[in-house]
């Protein structure tokens, strides 16, 4: 079951492989922006404001990629020219880097964001809901201190669930039934040969000698 819900979801593990490599070592490439990033004013809340309203504009990684999650480079997110907040946050981390202003990334379980001085917090992106901090080029983990369950869950299903294509969906489910079938016939089949070899080996009945009556 579980070997055929990856399948569905990922038919190329590698691109999987790929985005745990690149969230491991979050590829910030500030030659992929440089011209995009001569555009734009230095004052870091203006650039965030382009990067997610006209540079970035957001789109699920299953309408840009086919997969339920994708973690893409600074190249790979700028060449698509859309995405969710993974490739926003790299392609603001790298017109930051060009332009020499500091920053960091940060994650909490359903989103990403980049920090930076005088960033406004908001609802997403404050130190209470992030679970991760990058530190030196990796991410350092860490329970947040404000979490909700139910909130989790409802924006878990609105960014993997919701936007997941009908016919994926029908062949995850398809898929799912199809197994479930198959092993119900294949312990219908293994109980019956189970049946015959048990009745196979049964020792015969012992043989009654009838009584002989005699006619007088």
């Amino acid at each position: 079951m579980a070997n055929w819900a990856f399948l569905v979801l990922y038919p190329d593990p590698l691109v999987l492989v790929q985005s745990i490599h690149t969230l491991q070592h979050p590829a910030i490439d500030a030659a992929a922006v440089r011209t995009v990033a001569a555009t734009l004013p230095n004052d870091p809340n203006a650039i965030r404001d382009a990067v997610l309203r006209r540079i970035m504009p957001y789109a699920y990684d299953w309408q840009v990629n086919g997969v339920p999650w994708y973690f893409p480079t600074t190249a790979q997110a700028m060449r698509w020219g859309r995405g969710d907040c993974e490739s926003q946050a790299v392609v603001l981390a790298g017109i930051l880097k060009a332009k020499g202003i500091p920053f960091r990334l940060e994650m909490s379980f359903d989103h990403i964001w980049v920090e930076y001085p005088g960033k406004r917090p908001n609802p997403l992106e404050n130190a209470g809901v992030a679970f991760a901090r990058q530190q030196h080029g990796r991410f350092v983990f860490h329970w947040p201190a404000n979490f909700d369950l139910w909130n989790e869950a409802r924006a878990q299903t609105a960014t993997y669930w919701t936007p997941m294509p009908f016919s994926r969906k029908i062949l995850l489910f398809g898929g799912w039934m199809a197994l479930l079938g198959l092993n119900a016939l294949l312990a219908l089949a293994t109980r019956l040969s189970l049946g015959d070899a048990a009745a196979a080996l049964k020792p015969p009945a012992p043989l009654v000698a009838r009584p002989v009556v005699r006619a007088r």
